[in-house]
């Protein structure tokens, strides 16, 4: 069996011929074999079949068969029949069909091993050692942490990796010219093995993600260092990914299935039911997870109009915690949910931060970060803050302006939230700024947008201009303007803060329809 848009490429390369005529390309054929006029009456096994014919004996196209007339001259076909104009030896098209559909058996055999090996739990490392048996080429499988799962051969002194606690990693310089190059990004917009070339390597990399319910999880590379590639090495890579994507799955449902060891201790923390600092330590540490001198509390989640219901994260939770290592992770009231122990201000290191953000931008995930703290006692309580933030966006189907959004920047609209009385919080906002408001609708002036850019740059002329795209010396009029006709007072500290307190909340109400 191969299908048409195959054999008819492989006639038209090898022969230097056009085939003529309409064709559906993923048809299969099963077999090929002569046409003659006693070829009606005879009896053929089921299945699709190609039927040749030299134009010379052709006497009209057979009912419901497929038919291709070699050496026929006329342009204008009959309906439902395939020729080549050309002249070509009858017994060479036969060769080269029949030499596609072998090669296609073939190519079937070797993907009926990989499901054997699939059936048989030899994992992904048995299922990549078979599969390097019939490329001739070494393979690597990866997830989208950039660490090798299984490879084929092994991949010890290989110089593009490193090794960190037993498992090897891409190195950070790879995998940032990986980024440069838009070859992560080819990565997961793609759904089928493509071919590249990658600078100071003499060799061709083939790169296909492997997806399960249309999340990527993971890439196959594979290197032409020992054979040059050819056409079926693309089919069969494609099939591999495929049973590689059924393996991890399979992997995944286990591990779901077995749960964390950690998963009871790190749900009660959150949950706030341990309040000895001692204790929770003391369990940390004989969980096999080192405490820090702070902590950062995470909650993952997809677009806020993502509908999959967590699909895609429970896919993906174990490669969080590959790249922020010594976490721990949970779904905690449906969303993952890490507890990031750190011995910095900072919860990632700049190394960490761009891989985190890659996997998180390429997944359109977002992660909604606490306040750094110092007693993991109060787990609980610096949950909430990730978790109004998670909430916020998705209640009000937000798209967040970033792919991390920290709580530092956002702890005035968890206040604003906390009130529940609406009017009095309305009623905060400082009345200079509605007078400006006013003045700008009756006026078409641009004031009140001037005002609020100079606040939410830090009072920063330089940057609030050229975010507004006027020359420093008219923000500096429009300044001096505001203060003449609304008898502002932009020396005192006090009002400043008022006024831009005054435009958070004004957002914040507008964003939650208040």
């Amino acid at each position: 069996m191969a299908y048409f848009e195959n054999i008819i490429k492989r006639l038209e390369t090898n022969l230097k011929v056009h085939v003529y005529g309409t064709y559906h390309a993923r048809t299969e054929i099963d077999s090929v074999l002569f046409w003659n006029t006693n070829t009606s009456h005879t009896q053929h096994p089921e299945g699709n079949i190609l039927y040749l014919c030299d134009a010379a004996h052709f006497h009209g196209v057979p009912a419901d068969e497929y038919i291709l007339v070699v050496n026929y001259p006329d342009c204008e076909l009959p309906a439902g029949c395939l020729c080549i104009s050309q002249t070509v030896a009858l017994d060479e098209v036969f060769n080269q069909i029949q030499t596609v559909i072998l090669e296609h058996h073939l190519l079937k055999c070797k993907e009926e091993e990989l499901f054997r090996t699939l059936q048989h739990n030899n994992g992904l490392q048995g299922i990549t050692n078979i599969a390097y048996t019939h490329l001739n080429n070494p393979i690597t499988i990866c997830d989208t942490s950039f660490s090798v799962l299984a490879a084929s051969p092994q991949v010890a002194g290989d110089t593009n990796l490193e090794e960190k606690d037993g498992r090897f990693f891409v190195k950070d310089s790879k995998f940032q010219n990986m980024l440069d190059t838009k070859l992560v990004k080819k990565i997961y917009s793609t759904t089928v093995p493509f071919i590249t070339y990658i600078e100071d390597y003499p060799f061709k990399w083939v790169y296909q993600s492997i997806r399960i319910q249309h999340s990527v999880v993971g890439y196959v590379c594979v290197r032409e260092i020992q054979k040059d590639f050819v056409e079926e090495d693309l089919e069969y890579i494609d099939m591999f990914c495929h049973v590689i994507a059924i393996e991890m799955q399979r992997e995944m449902s286990f591990q779901t299935n077995t749960r964390l060891n950690y998963e009871y201790f790190l749900t009660e923390l959150l949950e706030g039911h341990f309040s000895r600092k001692e204790y929770i330590l003391n369990n940390m540490i004989q969980l096999g997870h080192q405490p820090g001198k702070y902590y950062f509390l995470l909650v993952i989640d997809e677009a806020p109009d993502n509908h999959n219901s967590g699909i895609q994260l429970k896919n993906l939770y174990q490669q969080v915690l590959t790249i922020l290592p010594n976490s721990m992770a949970v779904f905690f009231y449906g969303k993952l949910t890490v507890l990031l122990p750190t011995n910095s201000y900072k919860p990632f290191s700049d190394k960490t931060l761009t891989k985190f953000y890659a996997f998180l931008q390429f997944h359109q995930l977002y992660a909604y970060i606490s306040f750094p703290y110092e007693n993991i006692a109060e787990s609980h309580i610096f949950y909430k803050q990730a978790a109004f933030l998670s909430s916020f966006y998705s209640e009000h189907t937000l798209t967040p302006e970033d792919y991390i959004v920290y709580y530092r920047n956002h702890f005035l609209q968890h206040t604003f939230a906390l009130c529940k009385d609406f009017t009095t919080l309305k009623s905060t906002i400082h009345p200079d700024i509605y007078k400006i408001i006013r003045h700008d609708q009756t006026q078409n002036t641009d004031y009140a947008n001037t005002l609020k850019t100079y606040l939410m740059n830090g009072r920063n002329a330089v940057r609030a201009s050229e975010e507004l795209h006027i020359h420093k010396s008219t923000f500096f009029y429009r300044l001096n303007k505001m203060e003449e006709l609304f008898d502002l007072d932009m020396i005192r500290e006090e009002t400043m803060v008022a006024y831009e307190y005054s435009f958070i909340l004004m957002d914040y109400l507008e964003k939650s329809k208040l």
